[in-house]
């Protein structure tokens, strides 16, 4: 009886263990969108942000992507992804085709954070400006073919081309922040839901 138990307890940690690695970002399966920097207002010199997309292939096939800032400062310090102002999170699959050069993406809107509403403005003798109306959240399921520029065995592609979105291989390393353990989070939840709803 002992001896059981010790090898389901071992069994036990070993899932644990395995189930913890599951869905950590690979840095060479991170890309970003070109970031075109601007100096913080009221912040020493060296420290610049940017807004961009950053998406993420994780190896188990799930996709990530979110719109946000970004921040870096001076020295060899990595780029940090700003969660803080708000973000909008996709998530979904990804997957290759027969294709060498293409993979199948589809994902939808899980998450949106942020703080900036984008406007409707009337032009005219009504100058007033309005949100514009969001969708509710999960939002529509969406398929992306994607095009691999210079692919790559290391980090899949130096560029991933798909419609609306161009993203390269980071070559600096980023701070994802808090962004791993949402993805996971929502993920889990994902699961918890469709394995609920097929009872």
């Amino acid at each position: 009886m002992g001896r059981i138990s010790l090898v389901g307890l071992l069994a036990l940690i070993l899932a644990g263990r395995i189930a913890a690695q599951e869905l950590d970002p690979d840095p060479n399966r991170v890309f970003v969108t070109p970031l075109k920097w601007e100096r913080v207002a009221g912040a020493p010199r060296d420290v610049k942000s940017a807004d961009g997309t950053l998406t993420i292939l994780y190896l188990e096939g799930v996709y990530a992507e979110v719109k946000a800032s970004f921040i870096k400062s001076g020295g060899k310090q990595p780029i940090g992804l700003n969660l803080n102002e708000g973000f909008v999170l996709r998530l979904g699959t990804w997957s290759r085709t027969e294709d060498d050069i293409l993979i199948r993406v589809q994902s939808r809107e899980v998450v949106r954070e942020k703080q900036l509403l984008k406007l409707i403005c009337k032009s005219g003798g009504d100058s007033s400006c309005k949100p514009v109306p969001e969708g509710p959240l999960p939002g529509p399921l969406t398929t992306n073919t994607c095009r691999l520029e210079r692919p790559s065995p290391t980090h899949i592609a130096d560029t991933i081309v798909c419609s609306g979105l161009v993203v390269d291989h980071a070559s600096k390393a980023i701070d994802l922040s808090d962004l791993p353990a949402i993805v996971r989070q929502v993920v889990a939840a994902q699961k918890k839901e469709s394995s609920a709803g097929g009872r």
